[in-house]
């Protein structure tokens, strides 16, 4: 007994420790940790498609390790998202040939395994290692990333639908917890699991406490620390903003003397509310939760990296919706003329192409902003590059242009996207700054920053229930 109590363990040690999503205070794979840990089906799926997509990705890329260290940290991440890419649309190929009902209800975050943070990470940490000694290190990290969905699917699951793997455990009468399979439950359940298990992880040796507060030698004198200038508004961006709410008053109140433009008004307006608020990119989707949470520490950087995601996503994403609908099917139409077999690119070789053109636009952006604009590129430049690996720009694409959106459509729901972004991050930015609460290390503030977004996805989805149109 002793012998199984030891091997168990050192089992979890190996599993648990700096685990991404549990006991690291990382912030890193926690959008697809919320979004599909509803069903343990779900997570078993997620969890396989990662360590596939990690191991073989790693080992095609692995030969190339010196050029692709050499060429910087933006072409780096740009060659492995393309080279990742490939293999996530052939395991979403294989998954829909064995298990379609499942590839079918999560098929839009297996595409967004690509900007998988744990993956990336992974596979970028492996090139510095000897080929087995990274892929043991790459099996650790991606098989502790599926356990960790186990854990919450585990909670979620039977308390939300009374079932486990589809098998009824509870009784019918036993009453279920709706808000546990909702975005909202998402969030209170992964922060429920990292406030529980933590004691237990410290206890243990799967973690160790951080001391709250560093000793400082006797004989040093510690220089007085100098006022730090609050947030302020300046006087200019005062009047841009008035001046801007004026100008859309005044658009919404003539907009009705123009018969064509009131019709796309009708219709666009609810697709900007409710990507804005009802059905956000971070409160309703779980996406960009990541980036959301290391970014909210500040509010100077908050804002900066919201105003560099709204111009990436919004941009972006019309352009992928050029490129979806004009090239790609354009070329699959002419395949199928001169060809017997019928190949739909569209299909196959859109998430490649997606992230292709996302990084070029990007990359282009950069150099037109130190060309024409240097004093913005100095203020937001920096963000830009990690705007790339930002699940949201991928999934603006994803989630509005495969379906058969409209360009205005499109345009305007991922720019409703990146500004419920931009608002979620400023909020949580003030939040922190307020010191609501004293976290007592840095595990434990983004364990209630987690559960800060939880009580934001419920009033939003409270809001959402109200009949607007």
């Amino acid at each position: 007994m002793n012998v199984l109590a030891r091997y168990i363990r050192q089992i979890s040690k190996f599993f648990l420790r700096d685990n991404y999503i549990v006991s690291a205070a990382a912030g890193l794979g926690f959008c697809s940790a919320l979004a599909v840990t509803n069903k343990i089906e779900n997570s078993l799926t997620m969890g396989m498609g990662v360590v596939f997509v990690t191991c073989v990705s790693f080992c095609l890329v692995y030969p190339f390790k010196k050029l692709i260290i050499a060429s910087g940290t933006h072409h780096k991440v740009t060659l492995l998202m393309i080279i990742v890419s490939v293999f996530v649309t052939v395991f979403n190929l294989i998954a829909q040939a064995i298990i379609p009902r499942i590839a079918f209800n999560i098929q839009a975050y297996i595409d967004l395994i690509t900007t998988n943070c744990i993956v990336l990470a992974v596979i970028s940490e492996g090139l510095t290692f000897e080929f087995w000694d990274a892929q043991k290190k790459i099996l650790k990290a991606c098989l502790g990333y599926s356990i960790a969905l186990i854990f919450l699917s585990l909670m979620r699951e039977p308390l939300g639908f009374g079932t486990l793997m589809n098998f009824q455990i509870l009784p019918e009468r036993f009453p279920v917890v709706v808000l546990m399979i909702t975005p909202v439950g998402g969030f209170f359940a992964l922060a429920l699991w990292r406030f529980m298990l933590r004691p237990l992880f410290v206890k243990t040796g799967v973690v160790y406490q951080e001391s709250l507060q560093k000793e400082e030698p006797a004989d040093v004198e510690v220089p007085a620390k100098t006022e730090t200038s609050g947030f302020k508004i300046s006087r200019k961006l005062i009047i841009i903003i008035a001046v801007g709410v004026l100008l859309i008053i005044s658009l919404v109140t003539n907009i009705k003397a123009f018969s064509s433009l009131n019709d796309q008004f009708i219709i666009l307006l609810p697709i900007f509310l409710s990507a804005l608020f009802f059905d956000g990119i971070v409160l309703s989707k779980l996406l960009g939760i990541c980036p959301l949470l290391n970014k909210s520490r500040q509010i100077d950087a908050a804002w900066k990296m919201g105003l560099a995601v709204v111009i990436v996503v919004t941009l972006s994403t019309s352009l992928n919706w050029i490129v979806y609908n004009k090239v790609l099917i354009g070329a699959s139409n002419y395949i199928s003329e001169i060809s017997p077999v019928p190949i739909r690119l569209e299909k196959i070789f859109y998430l490649t192409v997606f992230i292709v053109t996302i990084a070029t636009f990007v990359q282009i952006l950069g150099v037109l902003l130190r060309r024409f604009a240097m004093h913005v590129y100095e203020q937001m430049g920096q963000f830009l590059e990690l705007i790339t690996v930002n699940c949201i720009v991928l999934a603006s694409s994803t989630f509005t242009i495969p379906p058969g959106m409209s360009f205005m459509a499109t345009t305007v729901t991922a720019f409703g996207f990146g500004l419920h972004w931009l608002m979620v991050c400023v909020w949580l930015a003030v939040l922190r700054r307020q010191r609501l609460f004293v976290p007592v290390n840095s595990w434990d503030e983004d364990s209630v920053a987690i559960l800060l977004l939880g009580i934001m996805a419920a009033i939003f989805t409270g809001i959402g229930t109200i009949n607007i149109f």
